[in-house]
């Protein structure tokens, strides 16, 4: 064949630019091969789509070797893709090696799988191969990850069962019908949480190893990536862990689970890790997948689908997955029903979806000729999909709106022409809608909901009634909101308002988002769905916090940044705020605090909101962040002093009591602090020790107190110090121990058990602040305990927080009779009564002092201690932050944003504080006594 024979190839092919992209190809070192198949394969590969020719320019040789390949024109078998995955990652030793080996092995198969799609093999054959291959990454990925995290904890073992790891196949990948562009939707299991792997819990172990798979297929690196990976489909969606052990994601799908999840595991797949554990856990759910009767209100979630599916698909051109009459109509058909007879005929329960078709064709659900036009459509349009994918080289399934690009596509797919192609086109999504509008329309259910607030012929009056069907409390107020911002409320924004815990106060949020929000503000939340539904969670819980985040817009960057780090180590909080001061004057170091502790209160409370965070992980982390901003405070007080005054030969201890103390810090709370110094003396400038602390105190004190344009830090409480009030700002170890051991009343013993140091100074010799340590505990737990005036005190105590700060009629969750500071004095009381025998009570924590009291025998109410503080402290945070101000009573009003915050009904609420409260007082009146 000659020359111009290529060239009479690339003229007769469907793009007008290939020569361009032959010179081009020739230009990077690219041959022109001599035989007529393989020039028939470069001018194929050259017309048919701008990613096969980025593939080619990348490594012109690769047509040589794909020329020569046996599986260009047949499936590669399954077994073949994996031998070729383990031969391609087997020098690999680390995580970087690792995505490496199979990026560059990946980008050849995508080479070969392009060149089959467009006529060396069939669609179909080509979505299979590319399921595969995800199958192949993923079972490689699995075992190499997990011998790097082997060599560095150990084997995990368990003597429950044996410890085991799967993953999941979801959605595409889980049907065998993979795309060029697809998300791998995958979900974690591991088989129990009881053993270890050397120093990590089976869970941290499964969660480290679930998160290196995720970073080895979907990491995007120097050279690319494999898949995208989606991790939305497992238990608790985005909120949850990453991955579960098969125990608690039965508990899960049996408590909590919704239909779309149902719909989601009708395709689920062992794809890799242990086969037989996967197996096991489709089993389990198996009644929930299927069950026996499936409700009318599943079936119109299901329905509803459908607009939303079409309220996702921006423009005018035809999206051949989501449009109507596309591919998700077709496996809508087939899903639902499999939804509602697979629970009693098993025979449906199949994957694919042309497969499926098939079983509901054989069992009599679908009709002959049904089932042939809605797979003859199903084949058309994912071979429409393909070539859209091959034509941009992303993740689109939109038909291009301009009419030259759009006659492209057509002549790439055989067509003569745009007309020709249309009119296939229509004949096919003419069909499917017929078929699948037979399904009926929801009758009611969020999405529906939206795509009618949106509409722009819904009048005032439909509206309004929409909205108070929705939850919304002030219908019409709201109705004006929306009518301001109808035209810019994209859809998914108005689904997140519906379901955040105040609607009203979202929408007023997200009206003002929408009206000053930027193009790239939009674009973010479109592409950030995850960031979307924390912003959903926050404006419908706190203004305070919403408009913060709103009137700062430097937030974005760090709070995007943040998405995935509801949790920062302890190497983090020591570091972030001190490499932030460096440099900086004594107001602007102020200034920047502030800042700092703004944007890590707005971090701690979405990721609080939208539940990646517990009660107890949102004090904790609030209790860090005290402790950075005091432990940054005082290094620039102590600076600053001793420029002046000299510095001690002395060490200085600042002990926090409270909630502080118990690393139970809440939002708005003070920080209770004693402020201790090791002995008396003089500074190298001539101070007396008992002067130079004090004045550190103070100007500490209106350092974290004062109130700047960025707020304040923190109100300083120092009454829990020796004599109170009435006593000195500070004092000396030796003062401290005696008055403790001579003076002290009972109460402040029990306020000493939450006294821990949060600042540990030596300005002289080493170790001597440590000694605060062994002083406390001897002060606290050293010297007996008179149990029955201890009793006495704490009942006493009690019953005067009641009667001081509890209205007649309301609920307080602190203070109110079952409250937490039922649980905290009932832990108080044990820890004296036990702690000087018992060093495992000797915590400043109360919710660990009660986790020793699940343990004690004898007792055998643990696990409802445990669940109700854990309950109570969650709602008492969520209250704060609905309220934002430091308040834990519970009005009437506050109760329905309450319970949407705690994702419970008013009822169920009412009912939960009720039962829990009365079973706190029950057991704190058995064990403590009756408050007098």
């Amino acid at each position: 064949m000659s020359a111009e024979s290529l060239d009479q190839l690339l003229a007769a092919g469907p793009d007008p630019d290939a020569p361009v992209y032959l010179a081009r190809f020739v230009e990077a070192g690219g041959r022109i091969p001599d035989g007529d198949e393989e020039r028939r394969l470069l001018a194929a590969l050259l017309s048919n789509g701008g990613y096969l020719v980025d593939r080619l320019l990348t490594d012109a040789s690769a047509l040589e070797r794909l020329g020569v390949d046996p599986y260009l024109r047949a499936p590669k078998p399954r077994q073949v893709i994996h031998a070729e995955v383990d031969a391609a990652c087997a020098g690999a030793r680390d995580l970087r090696s690792l995505q490496r080996a199979l990026r560059r092995y990946t980008r050849g198969e995508m080479l070969r799988l392009g060149a089959r799609e467009i006529g060396w093999g069939t669609t179909l054959e080509v979505a299979w191969e590319l399921s595969g291959l995800a199958d192949a990454v993923a079972e490689a990925s699995v075992r190499i990850c997990e011998g790097i995290l082997r060599a560095a904890y150990g084997e995990p073992r368990s003597p429950e069962r044996t410890a085991a790891f799967v993953v999941l196949g979801m959605g595409k990948l889980g049907g065998d019908e993979l795309n060029f562009s697809s998300d791998v939707d995958l979900v974690y299991l591991y088989s129990t949480d009881d053993g270890a792997a050397g120093s990590l819990t089976l869970h941290e172990y499964y969660a480290r190893l679930s998160q290196m798979v995720t970073q080895a297929i979907g990491d995007q690196t120097e050279d690319g990536i494999v898949f995208r990976v989606d991790l939305r489909l497992r238990p608790e969606g985005r909120s949850g862990a990453i991955c579960n052990s098969l125990a608690a994601a039965e508990r899960y799908y049996e408590t909590f689970g919704r239909t779309w999840e149902r719909q989601a595991l009708l395709r689920a797949r062992p794809i890799a890790g242990d086969r037989a554990l996967g197996d096991e856990f489709l089993r389990i759910v198996s009644p929930f997948v299927f069950p026996r009767i499936i409700g009318p209100q599943a079936i119109d979630e299901v329905l509803a689908l459908r607009k939303l599916f079409r309220a996702k698909v921006v423009g005018d051109a035809f999206d051949v997955k989501l449009g109507s009459g596309g591919i998700r109509d077709v496996e809508l058909v087939a899903q639902l029903l499999q939804l509602l007879n697979a629970g009693k005929r098993a025979e449906l329960r199949e994957r694919g979806t042309l497969k499926a078709l098939h079983r509901l064709t054989l069992a009599g659900l679908v009709s002959d000729r049904e089932q042939r036009t809605l797979s003859d459509a199903y084949r058309f349009l994912r071979r429409v999909e393909h070539r859209l994918q091959l034509e941009q080289g992303g993740q689109t399934h939109q038909l291009p709106a301009d009419a030259s690009s759009y006659a492209l596509v057509a002549r790439r797919l055989g067509h003569e022409g745009a007309d020709a192609f249309t009119a296939e086109l229509e004949r096919h999504r003419a069909a499917v809608v017929a078929i699948a509008n037979t399904l009926g329309e929801p009758v009611s259910g969020a999405p529906a909901a939206v795509m009618r607030l949106l509409d722009p012929a819904s009048s005032r009056s439909e509206i309004e009634s929409e909205l108070a069907s929705a939850g919304f409390t002030d219908a019409k107020a709201s109705a004006d909101v929306l009518e301001l911002v109808q035209s810019r409320m994209p859809p998914s924004w108005l689904a997140e308002i519906i379901a955040s815990p105040d609607p009203d106060r979202a929408l007023r949020h997200f009206c003002e988002l929408a009206q000053h929000g930027s193009v790239g503000l939009f674009t973010l939340l479109r592409e950030h769905p995850q960031l979307l539904r924390m912003l959903a969670s926050l404006f419908g819980t706190s203004d305070h916090l919403s408009r913060h985040l709103l009137s700062h817009p430097a937030l974005w960057a760090s709070l995007l940044a943040g998405l995935g780090e509801p949790r920062l180590t302890e190497e983090t909080w020591r570091a972030a705020l001190p490499a932030r001061l460096g440099g900086l004057g004594e107001e602007e170091a102020l200034r920047e605090m502030r800042r700092y502790q703004a944007e890590e209160i707005l971090r701690i409370g979405i990721h609080d909101v939208v539940g990646n965070l517990d009660g107890a992980e949102v004090s904790d982390q609030l209790t860090s962040l005290g402790e950075a901003c005091l432990a940054a405070s005082v290094n620039e007080v102590v600076e600053r002093l001793a420029e002046r005054h000299g510095r001690p030969d002395a060490g200085l201890a600042i002990l926090a009591f409270g909630s502080f103390g118990a690393r139970e810090t809440r939002y708005g709370s003070d920080l209770d602090l004693v402020f201790l110094f090791t002995n008396p003396g003089q500074t190298s400038k001539g101070m007396d020790h008992q002067e130079w602390f004090a004045r550190l105190a103070q100007r500490l004190i209106n350092s974290l107190g004062a109130l700047m344009d960025e707020g304040r830090l923190y109100e300083v409480d120092t009454r829990l110090r020796p004599s109170g009030a009435q006593g000195l700002l500070v004092t000396s170890y030796p003062s401290f121990a005696q008055y403790h051991r001579e003076t002290a009343a009972p109460w402040e013993r029990v306020a000493l058990l939450r006294a821990r140091p949060v600042f540990l100074a030596d300005f002289g010799v080493a170790g001597r602040a440590a000694e605060i340590t062994r002083l406390l505990e001897a002060a606290t737990y050293e010297r007996p305990a008179e149990v029955e005036a201890v009793r006495a005190d704490l009942l006493r105590m009690r019953a005067r927080i009641e009667s001081e700060r509890v209205a007649a009629g309301t609920t307080h969750l602190r203070f109110s009779p079952g409250g937490l500071t039922d649980l905290e004095f009932l832990a108080a009381f044990e820890q004296l009564r036990r702690g000087a025998a018992d060093a495992a009570w000797r915590t400043t924590s109360p919710r660990r002092a009660l986790e020793v009291l699940a343990t004690t025998p004898g007792f055998d109410r643990g696990a409802d201690v445990l669940d109700d503080h854990l309950f109570l402290q969650r709602a008492s945070l969520r209250l704060r932050l609905l309220h934002d101000r430091p308040d834990d009573r519970l009005a009437p009003e506050d109760l329905p944003r309450l319970a949407r915050s705690l994702a419970l009904t008013e009822p169920e609420l009412t009912h939960q504080l009720q039962e829990r409260m009365a079973r706190v007082r029950r057991i704190f009146e058995e064990l403590v006594g009756h408050p007098h």
